[in-house]
């Protein structure tokens, strides 16, 4: 049986009414229209994000892992923000970001952004690859072409610092249970000049280092391996010392109040209004790492992060409060979503899964639609990095090239599209998936000249109609972690195919929307999306 367009909706948040994030209505996270915000403020996977204030604008930047590759974005306000641009669209070092399979949970991990001698400058450290960075004149670009600057084996969690003595340094913290390490740095931060010196030994595992410098301190903070007063959860650690090779005394500024993985990442900017914020972000069950912002300050020479701090103890996390006074009024606007693909190049919002193929899909052979070309699934490679072998399946979108994935928005939400099929060839797959390690998509498969709906998670496939004309509309219901899938023949009444998903967080990502299609038999057939609508709480 199925149900129309309005009733997807109505199903997928339990009967309330989706929001679209007007200001007039009241939201479950973000700016609520009322001077206040709730967090997290933007309810989407910006996982390991990193703050810049540069004048009256604030940036941010977030992994992005083996998507491509690094989305930053533009805030005046600290709660609302754009997406600009996308740092790089390939890594091209190692040809195993070429083939999926190859270089899962890889990329980037915890990026930061920072500004030096008139140019925004982008570090980054996976723990396979080891340091690679860039450089613009604006953080919109055009970003120089990444460079791999320091080969290295499980590093993690890079942060350049420009000393105002004319000297440079380079922090990064390890995988597993390594302290931070401090290295001299070329004035160009192009090289790492030693072999670095280990801060605290009594440091294990802290990760997302940063520095500032205040009133003759240095302040490193860092998030922490020590469980928090509630017995799960993290820390955030502040690290001072006079000078920058330490001895460092410690304190615990934030505790994350039994709500884990958190805090993480970084950013801790002062406003002219002498308010202070902290960005970080904190792991939701099933819907990845979001970002948390909490109000800050300073006591006896020691951050203060978050709320009911007692005699220098730490704070806790904020859930609402009153916005942040920048002293500049912006709207409510969240993120780009939806694409009605009327533009020759791809929206900031959608990601490659590995380096795509520059022949195999247009925004121009068809204006007003994304078209995709199949090929066949790789076959190299065949685990992610080096903790989780993902096994050869030649009918798996894991392996398929070209994927095209953006990050699913709020609690609850639908993604939706349309797609032409007329150019389908036989052994092609195409459709809507809810993509990660473990996946569910809906869409057509087309063998022996015939074309039917069908819906797959992971390897198990349910069967749907025959389906004889060239048009259908997709949709993926999410709904508080788990998601479903129907499909329509008028974009009116949708049937639902499939069993439901239930999301989790593998390689290092929450779930995803993402358009794809492959070919078992041969680099043959295409198909084109006329658009993509997300609609969300």
């Amino acid at each position: 049986m199925g149900y129309r367009q309005g009733d997807a909706v109505n199903n997928a948040i339990r009967g309330n009414r989706l929001l679209r994030h007007e200001p007039e209505k009241r939201a479950t996270w973000g700016d609520q229209g009322d001077r206040t915000f709730r967090n997290p403020i933007i309810w989407a996977d910006y996982n390991n994000p990193f703050l810049l204030q540069h004048g009256d604008d604030f940036y941010m930047v977030a992994a992005s892992h083996h998507f491509m590759g690094i989305p930053v974005l533009h805030s005046k306000a600290l709660v609302n923000w754009q997406l600009l641009t996308r740092i790089y669209s390939r890594l091209d070092w190692d040809d195993k970001y070429d083939h999926p399979g190859q270089a899962y949970q890889q990329g980037s991990w915890a990026p930061v952004l920072v500004y030096h001698d008139g140019r925004f400058f982008m570090y980054c450290i996976n723990s396979t690859d080891g340091v690679f960075m860039t450089s613009a004149a604006s953080p919109v670009g055009p970003w120089e072409p990444v460079t791999l600057i320091q080969r290295a084996f499980h590093w993690e969690d890079p942060y350049p610092f420009w000393d105002d003595d004319g000297k440079a340094y380079f922090f990064h913290s390890g995988f597993a249970k390594s302290p931070i390490v401090l290295h001299r740095m070329s004035l160009d931060g192009k090289r790492l000049l030693d072999e670095g010196t280990v801060l605290q030994e009594t440091l294990p595992n802290a990760h997302n280092p940063f520095v500032i410098k205040r009133n003759g301190y240095y302040y490193l903070f860092a998030t922490g391996s020590r469980r928090s007063m509630s017995g799960v959860g993290g820390v955030e650690d502040v690290y001072r010392s006079t000078t920058i090779y330490g001895p460092y005394e410690h304190r615990v500024v934030l505790d994350a109040g039994g709500v884990g993985p958190s805090p993480g990442g970084g950013g801790f900017v002062e406003l002219p209004s002498g308010e202070w914020w902290f960005l970080h972000h904190v792991g939701i069950a099933r819907h990845g790492r979001l970002p948390f912002l909490e109000p800050a300050g300073w006591e006896e020479d020691w951050p203060r992060i978050g709320i009911g701090s007692i005699e220098g103890g730490p704070g806790w996390l904020v859930w609402a409060h009153a916005k942040p006074n920048t002293g500049q009024r912006q709207p409510i606007t969240i993120p780009a979503s939806s694409d009605e693909f009327s533009s020759p190049e791809l929206g900031p919002q959608w990601r490659w899964n590995h380096n795509p193929d520059p022949t195999c899909w247009s925004l121009t052979e068809r204006p007003g639609y994304l078209r995709l070309r199949a090929s066949l699934p790789e076959t190299a490679g065949g685990s992610d990095g080096e903790h989780h072998p993902v096994p050869f399946a030649a009918d798996s979108i894991i392996f398929a090239r070209n994927t095209l994935v953006q990050l699913m928005m709020g609690k609850h939400c639908i993604g939706s599209t349309v797609m032409d099929v007329s150019n389908m060839a036989n052994g092609q797959r195409a459709g809507l998936c809810l993509f990660n390690k473990d996946y569910a998509w809906i869409g057509v498969v087309q063998e022996n000249g015939r074309r039917a709906v069908k819906a797959y998670r992971n390897n198990a496939v349910v069967e749907g109609p025959q389906l004889t004309q060239d048009t259908i509309w997709l949709q993926a219901i999410c709904d508080d972690g788990s998601g479903s899938l129907a499909y329509s023949l008028d974009g009116q009444t949708f049937v639902p195919l499939g069993q439901p998903l239930d999301f989790q967080i593998q390689w290092f990502e929450a779930q995803k929307f993402a358009l794809f299609t492959y070919n078992i038999d041969d680099k043959r057939g295409a198909v084109d999306f006329d658009w993509f609508h997300l609609e969300h709480d």
